[in-house]
């Protein structure tokens, strides 16, 4: 059961991270390069130690409150994750990345999101953002980032 819950834990974390800072990004298609921050927190459902799904509410720059959907996939070293995230802008236009991360201790990770496209006004969507994510319980998880979105 310990052991579940530090996967479960660790995986929340890195659905957190997934809501990372930015570092750089190329504008894209007619895009310029824009500031992209925000938070959220949300609650992580495990589908295995390895495997989550996270649910979260929250608002940024260019999307006002949003919520959003992350598949998270935690490697075997049980340290490393990786996954697939969208956010529902407050208009319903839809903002599409892949994030990979790592923890840095059992409730923290860091990792860094990289914007994939979308609907919308995101439909050309690229740039990079980083994330922390924070989880005191495995469950509930609160993420912060930060980057350059082009669009």
């Amino acid at each position: 059961m310990q052991t579940l819950n530090r996967y479960a834990g660790i995986t929340a974390l890195a659905l957190a991270l997934t809501f990372a800072t930015a570092s750089t990004s190329h504008a894209g298609k007619g895009g310029t390069d824009r500031p992209f921050k925000g938070h959220a927190t949300g609650v992580a459902t495990f589908l295995s130690p390895f495997e989550a799904i996270i649910d979260y509410t929250g608002k940024a720059t260019h999307l006002g409150k949003f919520t959003r959907r992350e598949y998270l996939f935690i490697n075997e070293d049980g340290f490393t994750f990786q996954g697939t995230m969208t956010f529902v802008a407050a208009n319903g236009d839809e903002l599409d990345l892949d994030f990979e991360g790592m923890f840095i201790s059992p409730n923290d990770a860091i990792g860094t999101y990289t914007f994939t496209g979308g609907t919308g006004r995101f439909e050309d969507a690229t740039g990079t953002a980083t994330f922390e994510a924070y989880t005191p319980d495995f469950v509930d998880v609160d993420v912060t980032f930060e980057g350059t979105i082009s669009y």
